[in-house]
């Protein structure tokens, strides 16, 4: 490998540590999170709109009825959950790509042994 397609990969390692380093930033962050999903239904067409919280659990998920006073923080909540998983998927997928290319770049130094 020439030391031209290693700066090349040396670049890109770079670009996705600031892509990580920005996600790291995004999963420390001091907001409070529900784990859950916030649900809208309404029960008749055009009737007023019922909020539910879509809980995880084991093999299925619960419903919990939020009231309309609460919906607002609530939605922040599962929004801020929403980005940080999102965020932790993405930091997980960022770090294998700067593995591989460490990994391209160290096979692409290493001297050749004749045997």
């Amino acid at each position: 490998m020439t030391k031209l397609q290693i700066a090349k990969l040396r670049q890109e390692v770079y670009l996705l540590k600031g892509r990580r380093s920005t996600l790291e930033r995004i999963a420390l962050g001091f907001v409070p999170m529900l784990p859950a999903s916030l649900l809208e239904r309404r029960f008749r067409k055009g009737g007023p709109a019922a909020y539910y919280l879509s809980i995880p659990h084991p093999k299925t998920s619960r419903h919990r009825y939020v009231r309309k006073a609460d919906v607002d923080m609530i939605r922040r909540q599962t929004d801020a959950w929403r980005e940080f998983s999102r965020a932790m998927a993405e930091w997980v997928r960022v770090n294998g790509a700067i593995e591989r290319l460490l990994r391209r770049m160290g096979s692409g130094r290493c001297r050749k042994i004749e045997l």
